[in-house]
């Protein structure tokens, strides 16, 4: 709610800093633009125009009528511009690789692709090369797509890649209204989904007819449209296999690969049904959001596919450890068994409309990993994930989730306070009042036998009573939320039992309508 009322009083001030602005000046291109001059106001735009170095990409901007963007405080979304500029070579060695566009003048001519270029160049948000990641950067372009930050030691000096496309040359310009970092090579839009990339990449001609022939061209290319009329593709990260992975393991050919897979299990040619082997190996090589390398954490990552694929991160990043042993090796007689999958680093990381694409170091089979606790916070709903990050008393409409429906009642509070809360992960909860059903539909857990746990607060005469149900299957007896002392804790419900990897769902019922402060649901395995 603070960043809500601070908003609006910048609001207010740019409101009258417009107005007395609109009576010596025209209106600017982009209506909602705020535009300061004066001798002590420098802008991005007015940086790039008094620098002979940054003529060509001024023409960009100019063909692309972005002037007004780059000259005023940010009004899509966050707070100042990082610009990564590219300097005059920068954009003749674009226009030198560049299919479509043989000379600038031929570039200059298509206003809409030089508007793209530049809002591809341009980053929601100040930040400061302290701030780079070795993965994506934390907010994106105002075209709507991630940058992402490579990370290379030369001559033990530090040196960074903007999309491992083009290096930082010169670091942490800043202005009045923003952040410029300098390339060496103009950046190019993403234009294709990880199933387009890897399509259009002759390095990967049998992964990407793996991909086609098991029918998962709509799935992977699949996409919505946003408010601005733009579309917004489904995210995912794409574990792609190339040729030459294939062949050192003497894979030459889809048809070899469908021997391989076949192996271990029934010869099917229906590629695109989900019970094939083949169909199940290529969904396994999706994971159902876009993860770059540095958001990796030691956890397991559901996939299109029938089981999970585990990561942890002990030194260097794991995939699948116990899968097999690839490799040893012996220091002081001491003998270690490479028995894990790594990532390629300089493979991988790569950003497509639809998210991330990695590439790793050996073939990638279905896996059942060890069983771990798993826990929901309910960041899975995308508008609690948002606003994990504000602190306030949130309300949370039904007509905004995805993967919670309310019975009985048409809202919620999410509360993610300043101070920290005994019992609590992350200083948030979810506040529900009346006679409701919640129910929640989780991600995919393995099968086996787990203890269920709520994170819940007691103690308090207006709590309610309520009964859990998974799967329509009661969870324990009725909790009775008024006993004990106050504060949040972890009660134990009872056991369950899942036969399959698959989503469940989560159903707290009151049978004593009140309050309930809920914090997180845990499974853990037995």
């Amino acid at each position: 709610m603070k960043v809500i009322r601070k908003n609006c009083n910048i609001t207010i001030l740019f409101a009258s800093l417009i107005l007395s602005i609109s009576i010596i000046s025209c209106k600017p291109e982009l209506e909602n633009d705020i535009l300061f001059t004066g001798d002590k106001y420098k802008n991005i735009m007015q940086f790039i125009s008094t620098n002979a170095d940054y003529s060509s990409f001024e023409k960009i901007v100019k063909s692309g009528k972005m002037s007004d963007a780059l000259s005023s405080y940010n009004s899509n979304g966050g707070i100042d511009y990082t610009l990564f500029l590219p300097t005059n070579d920068a954009v003749a060695k674009f226009i030198s690789e560049n299919e479509s566009y043989s000379t600038m003048d031929a570039l200059l001519q298509d206003a809409d692709y030089c508007s793209e270029i530049v809002k591809y160049h341009l980053v929601n948000g100040r930040i400061p090369s302290t701030d780079f990641p070795n993965g994506a950067l934390a907010n994106k372009t105002i075209s709507n797509y991630f940058l992402t930050i490579f990370f290379r030691e030369i001559d033990n000096v530090i040196t960074y890649a903007v999309n491992d496309e083009s290096k930082i040359t010169v670091k942490d310009i800043k202005l009045n209204n923003g952040t410029i970092h300098i390339i060496d090579k103009m950046l190019t839009p993403v234009v294709y989904t990880s199933y387009q990339w890897v399509e259009k990449n002759t390095k990967f001609s049998i992964f990407s007819e793996l991909l086609s022939k098991c029918g998962l061209s709509d799935t992977l290319n699949a996409y919505g449209l946003d408010q601005l009329g733009r579309k917004v593709y489904n995210e995912y990260t794409l574990i792609a296999e190339s040729d030459s992975l294939y062949a050192a393991n003497a894979i030459l050919s889809f048809n070899d690969l469908t021997t391989k897979i076949y192996s271990t299990g029934v010869v099917d040619q229906d590629f695109t049904n989900k019970n094939n082997l083949v169909n199940k190996y290529a969904r396994y090589h999706v994971i159902e959001k876009s993860v770059f390398l540095d958001e990796f954490k030691t956890d397991v990552y559901n996939t299109y596919g029938d089981s999970p694929i585990s990561v942890d991160l002990e030194g260097i990043l794991k995939f699948n450890t116990g899968t097999k042993n690839f490799d040893s090796i012996t220091t002081n007689n001491v003998k270690t068994y490479i028995n894990y999958i790594q990532i390629d680093l300089g493979k991988s990381n790569i950003v497509s409309r639809s998210g991330a694409i990695h590439q790793l170091n050996q073939v990638l089979y279905p896996f059942i990993p060890g069983r771990k606790a798993v826990t929901f916070e309910f960041y899975e709903e995308p508008i609690i994930n948002t606003l994990s990050s504000i602190e306030g008393d949130h309300i949370i409409n039904i007509a905004d989730l995805k993967n919670i429906s309310l019975v009985g009642l048409k809202s919620f509070n999410f509360i993610n306070s300043s101070a920290s809360l005994s019992g609590v992960l992350n200083t948030d909860y979810l506040k529900i009042t009346g006679n409701f059903d919640f129910i929640f539909k989780t991600p995919k857990i393995l099968a086996g036998r787990y203890t269920m746990k709520l994170v819940v607060n007691r103690g308090d005469v207006s709590y309610a009573s309520i009964q859990t149900k998974v799967d329509n299957q009661n969870v324990g007896v009725i909790l009775n939320l008024t006993d004990d002392t106050s504060g949040f804790k972890t009660v134990t419900l009872g056991t369950v039992e899942f036969w399959d990897f698959n989503s469940r769902t989560v159903k707290l019922s009151t049978i004593i309508p009140g309050t309930v402060l809920i914090d997180r649901i845990i499974f853990e395995p037995i």
